[in-house]
């Protein structure tokens, strides 16, 4: 006989579940806003890097540092867009990790749920039988 101390136990646990699954969606929506500036940024610098690849040899290359444009190396203006690339694929390769980890524990979270689900019911025919 499930008891309504049983009942409430399960909502309890559903409950709490439930929150938690609804905190991994709203990381996931906050991981894919991060991701997609990302993605945003690494087509931005990738264009960069084709312009400056495209460039007639005695081209000059400048800078807008605040309101002032300053001439720049070539070579340095390369290097400085190839780390920032490699820093943004670094950072967009840890983002999907983390999106990954997020889908497991989603998963297992909503694993969890369904088998709390699974016991409530199992449990409720005998309360109703024994009325």
């Amino acid at each position: 006989v499930m008891s309504q101390k049983q009942m409430e136990e399960f909502q309890k646990r559903l409950t709490f579940e439930v929150n938690g699954l609804r905190e991994l969606m709203k990381q996931v929506e906050k991981l894919n806003s991060q991701r997609a500036a990302l993605a945003a940024q690494q087509n931005e610098n990738e264009m960069v890097k084709e312009v400056l690849k495209n460039l007639e040899p005695d081209a000059k290359v400048y800078k807008l540092i605040d309101p002032v444009l300053v001439q720049q190396d070539r070579e340095d203006a390369n290097s400085v867009v190839d780390k920032r690339l490699d820093y943004i694929s670094g950072e967009i390769g840890r983002l999907d990790k983390q999106l990954a980890a997020n889908e497991e524990a989603q998963e297992k979270c909503r694993n969890k749920i369904m088998e709390i689900q699974q016991q409530a019911r199992a449990a409720a025919p005998k309360a109703k039988t024994a009325a």
